[in-house]
This record gives structure tokens, C-alpha cells and sequence, in this order.
């Protein structure tokens, strides 16, 4: 059975594929009956559009080649009298469970044996009220029609329904500058055309719809009336870009008329219309899509912070009771209490990397940047890491000057990012193995840098590994919710610095980061 992933996946597919087809109805109905049979498994299939008299227009049958007068002689009856006819005219989805014993289902002579056993559905192809054929699909299997195959195969019909109807009504205009006149009028999407310097020579219905201008007042007004043009390749050098050809696309803020401003994202590109050279922008509304955002974010915050609380009792409850037990001589008492005590920590410092991760993606500047010594940093974490890599019998080397210069930083934060790294390294360094910690000064900056000795990292996934959710993947790798990483890298770009992995296969990685220094500071120095 297919997963939710896999049916959303396979839609995506058939509507790029539908896409293709452009008005040609012969080939949509192609493609979808090819492409839905064989997501489902299904070997057999039919395809029929009627004309508005109820005659068969278009007739496509998917199936085996032997046999084929008695497979030809059971779609015919199914087309008259059987499942098509039925849906055909009651406009409705049919599920026959098991064909070879539900009474529709013709039981003639000539019916191939592979057309005897399984299961079998009719979808209406119906758009607007007007009803263009049916999608007929027979699985070997009973009962696989199921209700989330049903729910699929309804929005594969609803789309192959949009694409038919919509052939059939552009068919139907004439293909020249009428057609196109008509498509951009009847665009369920805002859309306006300029010249080559930004004003506006046309817009369609639904764009003076959405601004609450008249036609008439935006022709000659210039893109920026409408909305703001971004910081992005337009902002930067007005529409150059958009003259070399590339296709534009910002999210910003439109101004119309009445109300309150919308946000929008912007389509822009530089398309050719009989001998007109133009700039056409489509405009979307992303007010709901930001509110849901919104809402998202302030209830995942709220969950964060509603977990700190009873997390902070729990670990204080454990620190009193281990302090109770101090005297008991019990290994085992010791070690649960160790366990508990880290497993809390382990768990304060992800959910402060959420906190910290919807922060730093909202743009919120480090709270609490103050002077510090790199050193006092780098021996803390490596105290902290200790105990970890003790346990993995590895080694620690610390590698860094004993000169080395003040950061301005939220010490808390870069402290988490230099243990996160550590950490790492101990979770992918076999037994044995070993850890490194340095620090160098480069320009205008300090390199800090941890080493490890573990598998490596393969160059596709160098890439990916500092978005949220992502791991490396590979047998017997740790397991983990990849938010580590993530945090690093948006705490270490917070405070003006860059993070990177150089990395080999089977020869270790090494996670860098440069952090930017107090220029009028004397280097710290460590006596010996």
C-alpha cells in the first residue's frame, strides 16, 4: 500500500506531466491512465471521454495484449450497461470490492481469466458541472480500493478533470492574440504587464480585483506604485535582471487602493507578446499562508517553553535526590542517578537549541554579547565534552596558542555551539579513536575547529547537514534529530561568523567555524 509521501509524490509527478500536455486531450488522458495504473499496480485501465450527447469521443483501454476480443467485449459491456455506464450517468465513484462475485460486474464467456478476480472503481471526469468521461482502473487484488487510494484517485480525476475542461475550452478559442488575450483576462491570479522600464501598460480582472483599482487608474503607473520591489536582484539593480531574461521571484508587500497592505509573493519575468517585449508579474496573496506561519511559530514556542519548567524540576529532583543517596554504596544507584542527570541536560540543551533555532530564524539579534576570553570557552567545553569521551575511551587533544584575542559574544551560546561540535565527534568516533579541539587567529577573526577520527562525511551530504532534521546517513550511524548542527550554524552566522565541513570518507571530518574578533583588544595571555 502506497504511504501518504508516496501518493503526494506520485500527484506532483502527474500534474507536471499533465502540465506537458498542454491542450492536447488525447495525451492527458494517456498520461493519466498510464501513470495512475502504474503507481497503483493495476494492469488494467480505461480511459473514456463522451461527447455531450452521451457517444463515446475518446476511448483509451490499458491491459495485456492476448485475448484481445474478449478483454475488447467486457469494456464494451462495461461502457453500456456495466461500471462506466453507471458512473457515466450517475455521476458518482463505484467500488466493486470483488469482481467476481459482486452481480454488476458482467460475467461474460470470453472474459479473459485475469478479468475474473480483483477489485474495481469508476471516477466521473466532471468539471464545473460538465461532465467529460470516466476513469475505470481493475487492481488483481479484493478489496484494494480502500478509502486513501479512493481520496487519491479523486484528486488524480480532479486534476485530470481541470486539465480536459480546460483544453477543451481553450480548443474551442481561436489560437491567435485572442487566445492568449483570453488567458491572461481569465487568470485566476493577479497578473500585470509593464514595459521594460516598470510601467504598466495592461493588467488583467482578478489584479484590479485584488488591488481595488479600476483599469484605468493603473495604466501608466509605475511597478513601485503596486509594491515594494525587495532588496533582491530587482532592488539592487531596478530590472536588470529581469531585461537579461531570468525569472524573478521575492516576497513582498502590495499597496492597493483601499485596506490595509498585503503581502504578496512576486512572480516576474520578460516574456515576448506578439512583437511586445514586456515584464509580466503575477501576484500571489501569502496572507493566510504567513498567519498560519505565525501561528506555527507561537504555539511551537509556547511547547518549548511549557517544557523548560517541568524539565528544571525533574533535573532538580534528581540533583537533591543524588545528594540525598550520596552515602549509599549501591553502583547501580549511582549510575541510574548519573544517567538521569545527564539524559536531563541532554534534554534542557535541545529544547534551548529550539528556542535558540526559532530565534535566530526569526532574525533576533544574540541577546547577551559580552567580552570573553576564547580560552575560558574552549576549557569549559572541553570539560564539559570529558566525561563522554572518557566513557568511549577516545582522546582529547587541545591544540590552541596560548595568545589568542577577546570575542564579543553570547557566551552561552558559543559555548553550546564548541560542545554540540565536541559532542558530535564523540557520538561518531569509534572506540579508541580521537578528538581534536583548536583554535587559531586569522584575519579579523578566530578559526576554531574540531576534528574527529570517525567514518567521514560524503561529499552530497556536506551540504545539507546544517539544515534542520538532517543527518548523515549511513549503517550503524548514531541516531539523533539533527538539530545539533543547525543550531551552530545559525548561532555562529548570528554573530557574523561562517561554519563549514571538510570531510573525507573514512578519514574523519573536521567542523570549522571563524568567529570575528575585538579589533582594539590585546591577545589574552595564558600563563604557563
Amino acid at each position: 500500500m502506497l504511504t501518504e509521501r508516496q501518493r503526494l509524490d506520485a500527484l506532483y509527478k502527474m500534474s507536471r506531466t499533465l502540465r506537458e500536455q498542454e491542450a492536447n486531450v488525447q495525451n492527458i488522458l494517456q498520461s493519466a491512465l498510464v501513470s495512475s495504473a502504474e503507481v497503483l499496480g493495476a494492469r488494467h485501465g480505461c480511459m473514456i471521454t463522451f461527447h455531450k450527447d452521451d457517444r463515446v469521443n475518446n476511448k483509451l483501454i490499458l491491459g495485456p495484449q492476448g485475448n484481445l476480443e474478449g478483454r475488447y467485449a467486457l469494456w464494451q459491456e462495461l461502457i453500456s450497461r456495466g461500471l462506466i455506464g453507471r458512473v457515466h450517468h450517475g455521476r458518482r465513484i463505484i467500488v466493486i470490492h470483488d469482481i467476481g462475485t459482486d452481480q454488476r460486474w458482467p460475467q461474460l464467456t470470453t472474459t479473459p481469466d485475469d478479468l475474473r478476480t480483483g477489485s474495481a472503481i469508476g471516477l466521473p471526469l466532471e468539471k464545473n458541472g460538465n461532465m467529460y468521461g470516466v476513469l475505470a482502473l481493475i487492481h488483481p487484488e479484493v478489496d484494494y480500493f480502500e478509502s486513501g487510494i479512493v481520496d487519491w484517485l479523486t484528486a488524480v480525476v480532479d486534476m485530470v478533470s481541470a486539465s480536459v475542461g480546460n483544453a477543451v475550452e481553450m480548443n474551442a478559442i481561436p489560437k491567435d492574440e485572442t487566445r492568449y488575450k483570453w488567458l491572461f483576462e481569465e487568470a485566476v491570479v493577479p497578473m500585470i504587464i509593464t514595459n521594460l522600464d516598470g510601467y504598466i501598460i495592461d493588467v488583467n480582472r482578478r489584479a484590479c480585483e485584488f488591488l481595488r483599482y479600476s483599469r484605468a487608474d493603473l495604466i501608466q503607473q509605475g511597478i513601485t506604485a503596486i509594491h515594494r520591489l525587495g532588496t533582491g536582484p530587482i532592488g539592487s539593480n531596478r530590472f536588470g535582471s529581469l531585461q537579461e531574461g531570468k525569472e524573478v521571484v521575492f516576497q513582498t508587500t502590495a499597496f492597493p487602493k483601499q485596506g490595509e497592505d498585503i503581502p504578496v509573493m512576486v512572480r516576474a519575468r520578460r516574456l515576448f507578446l506578439d512583437q511586445d517585449d514586456v515584464i509580466v508579474w503575477v501576484e500571489e496573496d501569502i496572507s493566510a499562508r504567513m498567519e498560519l506561519e505565525q501561528l506555527r511559530q507561537d504555539l511551537t514556542s509556547m511547547v518549548y517553553h511549557d517544557l523548560r519548567g517541568p524539565l528544571h524540576t525533574i533535573y532538580s529532583s534528581i540533583v537533591t535526590l543524588n545528594k540525598l543517596l550520596a552515602r549509599e554504596n549501591s553502583s547501580v544507584v549511582k549510575d541510574l542517578m548519573d544517567v538521569g542527570i545527564r539524559s536531563t541536560k541532554q534534554l534542557t540543551r535541545l529544547i534551548e537549541s529550539l528556542l535558540d533555532i526559532q530565534r535566530l530564524e526569526e532574525g533576533k539579534a544574540v541577546l547577551d554579547a559580552k567580552p570573553i576570553s576564547i580560552h575560558a570557552l574552549l576549557a569549559e567545553a572541553a570539560q564539559l565534552v570529558q566525561p563522554l569521551i572518557h566513557e568511549s575511551n577516545q582522546g582529547l587533544k587541545l591544540d590552541f596558542p596560548d595568545e589568542l584575542p577577546l570575542l564579543t559574544c553570547d557566551a552561552d551560546m558559543v559555548l553550546r555551539v564548541i560542545t554540540n561540535l565536541m559532542e558530535n565527534a564523540v557520538k561518531y568516533t569509534p572506540m579508541g579513536g580521537q578528538i581534536t579541539l583548536s583554535a587559531r587567529v586569522v584575519t579579523n577573526a578566530v578559526r576554531i575547529s574540531v576534528n574527529d577520527s570517525g567514518p567521514g562525511i560524503a561529499p552530497n551530504m556536506q551540504g545539507k547537514i546544517f539544515e534542520k532534521f538532517s543527518r548523515v546517513k549511513y549503517k550503524d550511524a548514531p541516531k539523533g534529530v539533527g538539530l545539533g548542527l543547525a543550531f551552530c550554524r545559525l548561532a555562529v552566522e548570528a554573530h557574523g561568523g561562517h561554519i563549514w565541513v571538510e570531510s573525507e570518507p573514512e578519514h574523519g571530518s573536521s567542523f570549522i567555524f571563524t568567529l570575528p574578533t575585538i579589533k582594539e583588544a590585546a591577545p589574552v595571555v595564558i600563563a604557563n
